[in-house]
């Protein structure tokens, strides 16, 4: 066996539709092909690979020119949670918009990438169990606000304040346990990402209007111009989203996704993709009476986006 999945074991229950796979092939192949459909980079024997799921039962097909694996997740959607994230999107009711509906689903889809991202920081980072921080509302919501309200806001803080003010009227903010993400279209000239109390605030116009609606359309994108929109949107909404859960920029940041002068497209370009590393593994495999037995031992990760993270190998000692 020359390909293993590092941070998901087989049979295991996950509970979002969009996952992340980290793993590790000892062939140092160039590339990996998932359910014979979607290719992925593997970097020096590194891949990260993002797979959509159905509910139930999910067979992942993981293959390279000499190696198959194949294996099974389980999408069990969650039903409860302690906290929910609720989506708003936020436009003029004076200016005509035959878009929000496509808006809206890469506003979902966006939603989508970045959650599981997220889980894995928290779950190579701090340990925390995947998915259980917080549980996303299935509808997203619409607000119109009047374009004169906003006509002698000259910053983003300005209109994030009005905004934030307006919001905070209605009945979209019931309690400590609602936690909002708005996306708006408000300003066309101004492009901010801004976080108070349980509002994150997202208007990023010329990055939304090259986002996804689909994961089709999301891997297709991967080896295009696009990507720099879907990166800084990423970077931007995982650097907010550490704000609503009370992530500082702290010390010794600088490397990581909280650092307050990282670039928000080197952010999520990192956290989606392999950097090129020193070499990470050193395993000492024996051969006795037909099995293969494998040592492990730990693998530090140097990929940016894994920063002070380690990995540890785990095999069937025979």
């Amino acid at each position: 066996m020359c390909i293993w999945i590092i941070n998901y074991q087989a049979g295991e229950i996950v509970y979002q539709p969009i996952i992340q796979l980290f793993g590790f092939d000892n062939i140092y192949h160039e590339t990996i092909l998932v359910n014979n459909k979607y290719k992925w980079p593997i970097v020096q024997g590194l891949f990260k690979i993002y797979i959509e799921l159905n509910p139930g039962e999910n067979i992942i097909q993981l293959s390279t020119l000499t190696s198959e694996l194949s294996f099974t997740l389980i999408y069990s959607p969650l039903k409860t949670t302690n906290i929910t994230v609720r989506l708003i999107y936020v436009s003029f009711s004076d200016t005509v918009n035959h878009n929000i509906e496509n808006i809206c689903k890469k506003f979902v889809f966006l939603t989508k990438l970045v959650r599981c991202t997220f889980d894995e920081i928290l779950y190579k980072q701090i340990g925390y169990k995947r998915s259980l921080l917080f549980d996303i509302e299935k509808k997203i919501h619409h607000i119109s606000m009047l374009k004169k309200d906003f006509e002698d806001k000259l910053t983003g803080n300005d209109i994030f304040n009005d905004t934030y003010n307006q919001i905070y009227k209605t009945d979209l903010v019931e309690n400590s346990s609602i936690k909002l993400i708005i996306k708006s279209s408000i300003s066309s000239s101004l492009t901010f990402a801004y976080t108070f109390n349980n509002m994150i605030i997202l208007n990023l116009p010329k990055q939304f209007s090259s986002l996804p609606i689909s994961f089709d359309e999301f891997y297709e994108n991967l080896n295009t111009n696009k990507t720099e929109s879907l990166f800084y949107s990423i970077g931007a909404y995982l650097h907010e989203l550490g704000h609503l859960f009370g992530l500082d920029h702290g010390n010794n940041q600088s490397s990581t996704i909280m650092s307050s002068s990282k670039g928000y497209i080197d952010s999520g370009k990192d956290f989606f993709l392999v950097s090129p590393c020193k070499p990470i593994l050193n395993i000492s495999c024996s051969y006795s009476n037909g099995v293969l037995s494998k040592h492990s031992t730990n693998l530090k990760c140097l990929c940016r986006s894994d920063i002070h993270c380690q990995f540890a190998l785990k095999f069937n000692h025979h």
